[in-house]
Order: C-alpha cells, then sequence, then structure tokens
C-alpha cells in the first residue's frame, strides 16, 4: 500500500501500552489478549501490525490471541515489541467492532472491552467513500422486459390475487384486482439538463387502475437471512403526478420466519410533482427464523405503491452497515454500462439454456441411434471384469463385473441412456474423439454440462474426468486405456501415454446423483494450459465413472455436453438426421436406423440392391456401396465390414426368387464405400436383383 497508509486500519492502542494485573498492579506477564468480532463475541476476529518502509506500507496478520510479553506489553510472534492494528469492518467494508477479552497466563480474567475502536461519524451518517455497496440490482430500471418501442406498456388482469409478473430483470409487480385491472409501465430517459439527484440514466413510470393492491418487488434469491442481525440503510428517487401527494414505502420481508414487511423508508411524495432522492432509515434486522436455505428461500425489498396513481421511481438502494446504525447514506452513482454488468447473476442462467454445439457425438441421448443395438435393451455383455463395450453409438460402456451391466431406454420414453444393475458393480460411459477434435479441445478452456443424471434404487456418485494421448492408437476393445475405477469412479490402471487433463486448482468433480432429475450439473474449468502438448494429442476420451452400485440400481442420463469456454449449455438442437450423419463418421449400416443388424430380418429394412451381371454359380459382383458420409477411415475389410443375408439365416447375399450366393464378401474396401463379390446362385439368371444388408465400423478402440 502507497502512503498513506490504508486509512481503515487504526491503531488499538499508543505507542507501548503496559497491561497490569488487576489483583497485583505487577505487569501482565504473559497475559492473553483475544479479539472477537463485537457482533459474534464467539469468532475470532484478525489484528495486524504495519510493516514496510515508505513509501510502501503494508499490514500483516498478527497472532490471535496474544500473548503479552514479560513486561505486560505487546509482542509479535518473534517477541518483537509491536502496535496491535484494528480493522473494524468486513470484507464489504461495512463497519464490525471487536469485543476484546484479557487473562492472566493463568486464565484469570482480568477486564473486557466492546465496540472497539470509537470511528469518527461512524453514527452520525458520515460514511467513508466506498465503505458500501448497494445491493439492489438494476436499481434504476436500465433493463426492462417489456416494449420500449411505445410510449407505454399495459399488463392486464382480471380478478387475481397477488398475482406476480416480472416487468424487468430482478424486479417483479405483485397485483390483486377484485375484476378487470391495468398496469401499465414506460422506462424514462431524463434530459441530462434536468439535473435531477443521484443522475440516473433511467427511471421507470409506473401507473395504475381497478387495482386494489399493488407492489414492485426486488427478489434476491438464495438468502434466507441477508443483512439478519444487523442493521440495513436505504433509499430512492421518485416523483408522483396529479398535483395531490402520495405515499411512497420501502419493506424488507424473509419467505420464511416472522421478519415480514420490515419498515425501511416511507416517503410522502409531494403534490407539486419535483424528483427527489429520500435517503432511508436504519431499521436493525432481527435474528432470522427462517426454516429455508439456498437456493429456495429468498428476501424481498419492495415498495408499497400508491393506487391509480403515476409515480416515477429510480435509484433504489440498499445496504447493509452491520452492527452500526447508519442513516441518511447517499446513492451509490453508477452507470447504465455498470447496472448491465451486475445483471450476470440473471443472464447466467439463461445462456446456459442457450445451447451451443457440443464436441461429443450423439450424447443428445433421446436424438442416439444407437444403430449397432437398437434403443432396446442390450446387455449383459460379456467382456470379463472391467472390460468395455460400444452400446449406443460413440458411446463405451465399462463394467467392473462382468455382465453386469444392462443399457437400456428410459422406461418413461423421455430419451435417457440408463445403465441398469444386472449384478452389483461399476459403470462408465466413456466417448472417444480423434486428434482433429481432440487438439481443438486441448487448446482452450472447455467445460461441460450434465443433464438429468439421477439414480434409481440407490443413491450413487459420478466423477467426470477428461484425458488425452498422443499415442497412435488406442486399445482394442473390450480392453480401454483403464483397468479399473476406484471408489468415486475415477479410472485407474491407466495405459501408459494417457493424461488427465487438469481443471484449474478445483480438482475433479464429485457429483451425488438423489434419486432424482437434477435439470443441468454445469462445471467449467479444464484447462491444458500448454498449446504444444495439445497439438500432439491424437485422441481423447471423457469418462463418467460411478461409484459402487448394487444389484437392480440404475444411473441415467439425459445429455452430456462439452463446449469450449466457461459457459456450459445442453446441446444444441439437432435433427435426428444431422445426429444420425455425426455418428455415421463412425459407424455406419444399411438397415433402418431404429433396426437391429441382424440376418433374416426381412425386406423393406434398409438393404441394398445391385444387379447380377454374371450367370449363375459363376463369381459375380454383387451391390455397390456408398457410405452416405466418408468414415474416419476404412473399416477393416475383414473385420471392419459385416454383411448380413435379409431373409435367410446367414451372411451371404441374396438372389430374389433364386436363393442365396455363397463365398460373399466385401472387397475394395475404403473411407467411402466397398463392393460386395461372391459366387451366384446355381438358380439364378444375368440382370436378377440381388440384396444384402451391411454393417460398417470405424469407431475408435476398434479400428
Amino acid at each position: 500500500m502507497a502512503i498513506p497508509p490504508d486509512p481503515h486500519y487504526i491503531p488499538a492502542f499508543s505507542i507501548e501500552d503496559v497491561l497490569l494485573d488487576k489483583d497485583t498492579g505487577a505487569p501482565l506477564t504473559g497475559g492473553v489478549v483475544t479479539f472477537y468480532r463485537d457482533s459474534q463475541r464467539l469468532q475470532l476476529k484478525p489484528v495486524y501490525q504495519i510493516s514496510g518502509t515508505s513509501p510502501n506500507y503494508t499490514f500483516v496478520q498478527l497472532p490471535n490471541p496474544m500473548i503479552l510479553s514479560s513486561i505486560g506489553t505487546f509482542q509479535d510472534a518473534l517477541e518483537n515489541p509491536v502496535i496491535p492494528y484494528f480493522f473494524p469492518y468486513d470484507a464489504a467494508l461495512n463497519v464490525d467492532l471487536y469485543y476484546i477479552t484479557v487473562e492472566s497466563s493463568g486464565g484469570v480474567a482480568q477486564f473486557v472491552r466492546q465496540a472497539q475502536p470509537y470511528i469518527p461519524g461512524g453514527g452520525s451518517g458520515e460514511v467513508t467513500p466506498g465503505t458500501i455497496t448497494n445491493e439492489i440490482s438494476n436499481p434504476q430500471f436500465a433493463e426492462v422486459l417489456f416494449d420500449t418501442t411505445v410510449p407505454s406498456y399495459t399488463f392486464n388482469f382480471n380478478a387475481v390475487t397477488d398475482e406476480e409478473v416480472e416487468i424487468a430483470p430482478n424486479w417483479l409487480i405483485k397485483v390483486t384486482a377484485p375484476a378487470a385491472g391495468t398496469v401499465t409501465v414506460s422506462q424514462i430517459a431524463p434530459l441530462g439538463t434536468l439535473n435531477l439527484p443521484t443522475n440516473p440514466g433511467t427511471l421507470l413510470q409506473i401507473n395504475s387502475s381497478g387495482i386494489t393492491s399493488l407492489q414492485l418487488i426486488q427478489r434476491i434469491v438464495g438468502s434466507p437471512n441477508l443483512w439478519g442481525n444487523g442493521y440495513i440503510s436505504g433509499g430512492f428517487m421518485a416523483k408522483v403526478y396529479g398535483g395531490t401527494s402520495a405515499d411512497l414505502s420501502l419493506f424488507y420481508s424473509q419467505s420464511n420466519g416472522v421478519i415480514v414487511n420490515k419498515l425501511i423508508r416511507t416517503a410522502t411524495l409531494p403534490g407539486t410533482g419535483e424528483y427527489k432522492y429520500y435517503p432511508g432509515g436504519s431499521p436493525f434486522i432481527d435474528l432470522s427464523t427462517s426454516t429455508e436455505n439456498f437456493p429456495d428461500a429468498y428476501i424481498d425489498i419492495f415498495f408499497v405503491l400508491p393506487l391509480s396513481t403515476k409515480v416515477d421511481i429510480t435509484s433504489v438502494m440498499v445496504v447493509g452497515t452491520g452492527s452500526t446504525s447508519i442513516r441518511d447514506v447517499g446513492y451509490d452513482e453508477e452507470s447504465n454500462y455498470r447496472q448491465i454488468d451486475h445483471l450476470f447473476h440473471y443472464y447466467k442462467p439463461q445462456l446456459a439454456y442457450k445451447p451451443i454445439p457440443s464436441y461429443l457425438v450423439g450424447w443428445d441421448f433421446i436424438l442416439n441411434p444407437a444403430q449397432a443395438t437398437s434403443r432396446a435393451n442390450y446387455g449383459p455383455i460379456a467382456t470379463g471384469a472391467n472390460g468395455g463395450f460400444y452400446s449406443w453409438d460413440q458411446t463405451i460402456v465399462f463394467q467392473t463385473v462382468d455382465n453386469s451391466i444392462v443399457v437400456e431406454d428410459e422406461a418413461a420414453g423421455n430419451g435417457a441412456i440408463v445403465l441398469g444393475m444386472a449384478l452389483a458393480g461399476q459403470g462408465a460411459i466413456m466417448q472417444y474423439l480423434p486428434s482433429r477434435i481432440a487438439r481443438n479441445i486441448l487448446s482452450q478452456r472447455f467445460c461441460v454440462n450434465m443433464k438429468a443424471a439421477y439414480t434409481a434404487t440407490a443413491p450413487a456418485s459420478v466423477t467426470i474426468t477428461m484425458w488425452y494421448t498422443a499415442n497412435g492408437s488406442v486399445p482394442t476393445l473390450p480392453s480401454t486405456f483403464f483397468t479399473g475405477l476406484d471408489a468415486d469412479g475415477v479410472p485407474t490402471g491407466i495405459t501408459a501415454g494417457w493424461h488427465e487433463v487438469p481443471r484449474d486448482s478445483l480438482g475433479r468433480i464429485k457429483y451425488f446423483p438423489n434419486g432424482g432429475y437434477i435439470d443441468n450439473f454445469q462445471e467449467i474449468g479444464w484447462d491444458l494450459d500448454d498449446p504444444a502438448t495439445a497439438l500432439t494429442a491424437n485422441f481423447f476420451a471423457i469418462v463418467v465413472g460411478s461409484s459402487a452400485m448394487p444389484i437392480n440400481a440404475t444411473l441415467g442420463f439425459k445429455s452430456i455436453s462439452l463446449q469450449g469456454g466457461d459457459i456450459p449449455t445442453i446441446p444444441a438442437p439437432q435433427t435426428q438426421s444431422e445426429v444420425l450423419q455425426d455418428c455415421q463418421f463412425y459407424y455406419q449400416k444399411s438397415f433402418v436406423w431404429d433396426v437391429a443388424p441382424a440376418v433374416g430380418v426381412g425386406g423393406n429394412k434398409g438393404e441394398s440392391f445391385g444387379v447380377q451381371y454374371a450367370g449363375a454359380g459363376v463369381g459375380s459382383i454383387g451391390p455397390l456401396i456408398r457410405f452416405a458420409t466418408p468414415m474416419r477411415k476404412s473399416p477393416d475389410p475383414t473385420t471392419g465390414v459385416v454383411l448380413y443375408n435379409p431373409i435367410n439365416a446367414n451372411n451371404q447375399i441374396y438372389t430374389a426368387g433364386a436363393g442365396d450366393w455363397t463365398n460373399s464378401l466385401p472387397n475394395t474396401v475404403n473411407a467411402n464405400g466397398f463392393i460386395t463379390t461372391g459366387t451366384t446362385n446355381g438358380g439364378s439368371v444375368i440382370l436378377q436383383t440381388c440384396v444384402v444388408n451391411w454393417t460398417a465400423d470405424a469407431r475408435i478402440g476398434i479400428v
């Protein structure tokens, strides 16, 4: 700190005070001096010593309690003489005084001091600039939610009781109307030449008709006892129209308990119609009796408005002044820009619901085509203990116990992927992404939104971790790049070359589904912060692992999305065909998207057609396959492409009316498609139609 030292630090004693034993009058050798908050006398409050040299002074925290020297004077931890300094404020620079106890080294009480130190002007209404902060957001109605392109906007009501309507960010009107009634609002932008008190950029004009009760409310959500056991002060600027004076009152209420309708300020607005700022009184807010907590609890700061009277209101301010009563606090002026800046808490949830594309493929599970398995129950699958298998598209399921997990569509038909525990154990879902996407993700900060994760039968926790590798390939399934899960669902036994992406200093996320839906679980902060390493990554993986779950337990997810930056959102909307195309980059089939690959599924299920160009019983080219979208790489011609007879129970090309070919194989396989070949049926002829179903697999961990 530069000279002068911060004036909020006040020396507690003179140059060298000597504390004496109250019984003997001798120096209080080894005495114990303890400093507490005056408003909470069991909570320690720090004291400081000044340090440094001119012109750069700082304040360093002292031990608390302090042990006096052999001659009863104050000393630091190194037994150097010292003058303690008070900091009689809280973090918001509201007055927060000290309560001090002094005891002998044997614990005999000597004396106490309360309400220390004396602050000049602290109770007279003189407030040090910067020691108050207005807790009212949007105090001058810089942002409103009604149409401002017209002179005024009218809300209509009919036989309502305490109906609440949001008219501006963080501002509601509460209306009671026995029959038809109206509330008319306008946002007024005064000219600078008016030189209004508090210099507002905007005002709210409000009028009513046919209304029996009208309140203007700022609801501060999540605070059950804001300013409780302390003083508040506040004020507002207003004027009334019509030539008749009217009363305007500002109150404080808690959502639960006995603290309701605590008056902050009542003003009589003169009929002469001039603008005036009305600073508040200084009511004391008692200890709360609210039984609610975050996020359900709230407090209301609200006006009771005069009825059938046009009123302008702006520059609303409420501040906490701690244990000190401070009246007539002046308005804390801010620009409209700063007022809008302070509305991030209002717009952030809206941004979180404004979806942006996710790097993950097919993890908006209601749209997942599950090409290889269909969305019907799939499993349990034999992988061996600690093995993995592909279930739905781009979704690998890992199980710690063999044959333990069944992959299900949510019973309610709402589209979640559900892991059902056929045997007790742990599970995880994971997804690999290839190099181009991996490098894009790792070259920036990124975040995750997990929508409607839930458990049934038994609660469980899940932990989200991110991984990358410069290895040229990943282990072939059913094994993965890890061999187990710890108790929280974090991968263990990591394959050499794989590394976890750090999440700032926040550590891993452990989330507890509670048996019901959680709308959105949002976390930020993953950042490799190493551009050179990011550009060497060949694969990326996200793993969502569970703690132990008993038999018949389930774990479900609506969607999981991964985006760049620090605003997690649900996945951007896609059509089914768009999601299908994304998934086909890794896996394709001829079957209609909701038909699981199998032989003998019957005709008109998406089979591919060709024309036999050779005679009976000879080698021939069958259907020519062109992929709907190029795949990430060429499927393996031996294991990555499989042919299915649509009519009979074999893997041969079928000739309509003549029977099956033999020796049917995919040939000349590449990322764009392949041809089929085989030996024609002995009863077939040239130009006869031949058909086949097929799958092509280029999923990571398969090839």
